[in-house]
């Protein structure tokens, strides 16, 4: 069994916030495929440990990302601190991946986004799209509430809505405190509330409309659906597959064991032979 060198890096974004970056390195191949975990809202980088080991135990190097205001950011979360998509693509995805490409210089590179963490990826990938060989997506949906069926569609509509006008007037969001999600800017949950609502990744944080950036996007990609999963329904997680219009989209649906721990919508983080089996599959192909 291959064992992993883990070592901690700090990144800086070009305005200055700073994560703890982890590599879990193969001394035995270098040249190895990357896998650049970047993780669903309010979840912190360490959850993806299991994940990351199971990969290396097949054959890939694996870097864990860290998105703003979490686990080992710099940026707390807190009333009167503000970030979006705008910071989050335009200096903490750049900064992440460059840091992955100076370490692993003869290595192939994916993006491994789950949830939040693969929009954010597509969205910088659709500016930057030669800094990966292609992306995997697992439980990314584009947020546009007419991705869920009926009526948790209207669910989803009125709640990103009425959490972002909660989060305007809090300071943030108390995601801990209410057991939703994690803690988190207020101005996230707004960019969200505007995708919710039409569907579009042109939110309030940024000047880009990423629209046309991620039809752009000629990549191959693996989009992965988790049978149940009432955070990313398959209505979304295609929704997201839709608009990347040049890219060579393989979408498939996993379906985990019976209590798959941390619920459906992180259950295969721990339960993940299936999933790592799909992705060695699809890096070979790419």
């Amino acid at each position: 069994m291959a064992s992993a060198e883990v070592t901690t890096q700090t990144v800086r974004a070009g305005d200055g916030a700073t994560v703890q970056v982890r590599f879990h390195r193969r001394p035995d191949d270098p040249s190895a495929p990357v896998l650049v975990c970047m993780p669903a809202m309010g979840t912190r980088a360490v959850s993806y440990t299991p994940l990351a080991e199971a990969l290396v135990q097949a054959g890939f190097q694996v870097v864990l990302g860290e998105l703003r205001g979490q686990g080992t950011s710099s940026v707390q979360v807190r009333r009167g601190v503000r970030y979006g998509y705008h910071e989050m693509v335009a200096y903490d995805c750049p900064a992440l991946f460059r840091a992955v490409a100076a370490a692993f210089p003869g290595a192939p590179r994916h993006l491994l986004g789950h949830s939040l963490g693969g929009q954010l990826g597509a969205l910088y990938l659709g500016q930057e799209p030669h800094m990966a060989a292609g992306a995997i997506l697992v439980g990314a949906p584009s947020c546009h509430y007419r991705g869920w069926p009926f009526p948790q569609s209207l669910g989803m509509l009125a709640g990103f809505q009425l959490a972002a006008a909660f989060a305007a007037v809090y300071g943030y969001f108390p995601g801990r405190r209410l057991r939703v999600l994690g803690n988190d800017s207020a101005q996230i949950l707004r960019d969200m509330a505007t995708q919710v609502r039409t569907g579009r990744y042109h939110v309030p944080s940024s000047p880009v409309d990423f629209e046309p950036l991620l039809a752009a996007m000629d990549l191959p990609v693996l989009a992965v659906a988790i049978e149940g999963d009432p955070m990313a329904p398959p209505g979304g997680v295609r929704g997201l597959c839709d608009k990347l219009t040049s890219a060579r989209v393989t979408y498939e649906e996993l379906a985990l064991g019976e209590g798959a721990p941390g619920g459906l919508h992180y259950g295969w983080i721990r339960d993940n032979a299936a999933f790592v089996d799909r992705v060695r599959a699809f890096v070979d192909r790419a």
